[in-house]
């Protein structure tokens, strides 16, 4: 990947769970279609808690690690409140192959956390935290997206959406460096 590369972070919020299920759905397709190079892509609800779980999540990654990292860095700075309360739901999804939590996972999801926040202006941010706590299903989507796509029409189900699609940046590298000072 380059430094250049288009990143877009999508939120959207639902008033039930089949409308999430059926853009995650769409959101998988328009990848095997071709619009968008890596992606992940997540629904989330809220538990009896009230707290956000992860429901279903998939990423195109093709380590466990790396794919985990993604999507967890992804909810640590869209939904950092309800990523604490609910017991580190973002760190949750940072998984090895053999289920577990990985150490790669973690510190990939802090590296691309931390590309995320000092990219996305802190008002939108915080827009789509307020967005995924005030919906009972949401969907979380992380697209490297050369070819420009507009995510929007694919979150067609969503009661309300935010999309930022101004982040730029090669992830691969970002990953690797968080592994590397992990490590080290």
């Amino acid at each position: 990947m380059k430094k250049d590369t288009p990143i877009v972070l999508a939120v959207a919020t639902y008033a039930d769970r089949q409308g999430a299920v059926d853009d995650y759905d769409a959101v998988k397709s328009a990848k095997r279609d071709g619009d968008f190079d890596h992606l992940a892509v997540a629904i989330v609800s809220k538990g009896a808690d009230g707290h956000l779980d992860v429901e279903r999540h998939d990423s195109t990654a093709k380590h466990g690690a790396w794919a985990g990292a993604l999507m967890g860095g992804a909810i640590l700075v869209a939904a950092p409140a309800a990523a604490v309360g609910a017991g580190a739901v973002g760190v949750g999804t940072a998984v090895g192959a053999g289920g577990g939590v990985s150490m790669a996972g973690l510190a990939g999801a802090g590296g691309l956390a931390g590309h995320f926040w000092r990219n996305i202006p802190k008002d939108k941010t915080r827009e789509m935290g307020d967005l995924l706590d005030s919906g009972e299903s949401g969907l979380i989507v992380v697209a490297v997206d050369k070819k420009g796509t507009d995510i929007t029409p694919l979150l067609s189900r969503a009661t309300k959406t935010v999309v930022d699609d101004t982040t730029k940046g090669d992830l691969d590298a970002l990953y690797a460096d968080a592994i590397s000072q992990a490590t080290s």
